[in-house]
């Protein structure tokens, strides 16, 4: 492999190059390089130009895993988790733009369906549910937890690819298949939630400790490593603390420091108060009855005769003025 320049931009903003070696493109989005000066392995994820042509909106989920990538290193800046990937820097503007990844660990669990020792299933299951416990720390819901994103080096997971990620609390759109994708994110219903990944965690769990083929929700009475999800696939989960702990395991961000966003959450605070009080009008006019006044009641209780009645004498009088008086 001949060396060549690599130019992008680091997650702060600064222009960089690298010299690297570069692997052929055999996947026409990625490709592994190695940084020469430091024999860092990296991965380089990319929208070919004919892909871009056909497919703009895979622009976006190139802008969107930069976005993701940029804002995990914000919050996890002082200790970084190996269970997600970690963004090394971007290039968006070139005719092909890419995003650079550290290299990714292990394989995709559909290596191990049906084979992990039960002390592996365990292991497996409680670094797993730490990742999706760490983008819930960081408002991040990954939306796309299945086979081919999770990885395994017999050790620990790593969940890969944060394209469709996005922030808790935004809307749901209809994305994903079952049986990974959750029933509501399939609908498109509600708002983007930790429990949507949740349920897909839980789904790849059992594929991969049992090996078997998922049909609808899977009955976990048979399989004393799976107790632990039980309520996972119901309509009121756990959190993943909860889950952690019926694992025996303790909340990661007890060691993970989590720098908060502050204009983010003041920005988000202020658009919610805007909300409402766009809503409280409305909500007024169609639950709230006018009052009636007393006299309007008074006279809705007469019958239309006796309402009529003093006009009726008024008129008779000025009727017999006129006639006396001609």
């Amino acid at each position: 492999m001949e060396p060549e320049p690599l130019d992008f931009d680091s997650p702060e903003g600064d222009p960089v190059r690298w010299e690297v070696e570069a692997e052929p493109w055999q996947d026409p989005f990625e490709r592994r390089i190695t940084h020469l000066a430091s024999g860092t392995k990296l991965v380089q994820r990319r929208v070919p130009r004919a892909e871009g042509r056909d497919r703009e909106y895979l622009y976006d989920l190139l802008e969107n895993e930069a976005r993701m990538g940029a804002r995990l290193l914000t919050r996890l800046r002082r200790s970084y988790p190996p269970e997600l990937p970690r963004l090394i820097g971007f290039s968006l503007d070139q005719e092909e733009p890419f995003v650079l990844l550290y290299d990714y660990r292990g394989e995709p669990v559909s290596r191990w369906f049906g084979a992990l020792l039960i002390s592996e299933q365990r292991t497996l299951q409680a670094s797993l549910f730490r990742a999706v416990r760490i983008l819930s720390a960081c408002d991040i819901v990954h939306r796309r937890i299945e086979p081919a994103t999770v990885r395994w080096d017999g050790a620990t997971v790593q969940l890969t690819d944060l394209s469709h990620a996005t922030l808790a609390g935004t809307r749901r759109l209809r994305m994903g298949e079952a049986p990974y994708a959750s029933p509501a994110q399939r609908s498109g219903e509600g708002v983007a939630s930790t429990a949507d990944d949740l349920w897909s965690a839980g789904m790849v769990i059992y594929r991969t400790v049992t090996g078997r083929e998922i049909t609808g929700v899977p009955d976990l009475s048979a399989t004393p490593a799976l107790q632990p999800l039980a309520d996972v696939f119901s309509g009121s989960p756990p959190t993943a603390q909860e889950v952690l702990a019926r694992l025996r395991m303790p909340d990661p961000m007890q060691s993970l420091p989590v720098e908060r966003d502050l204009g983010l959450e003041e920005g988000r605070a202020a658009f919610d108060r805007a909300r409402e009080a766009r809503r409280e009008p409305v909500t007024e006019q169609v639950t709230q009855a006018r009052p009636v006044p007393a006299e309007e009641e008074t006279d809705r209780s007469l019958p239309w005769w006796a309402r009529w009645l003093p006009l009726g004498v008024l008129l008779v009088l000025l009727v017999v003025l006129w006639v006396v008086t001609r």
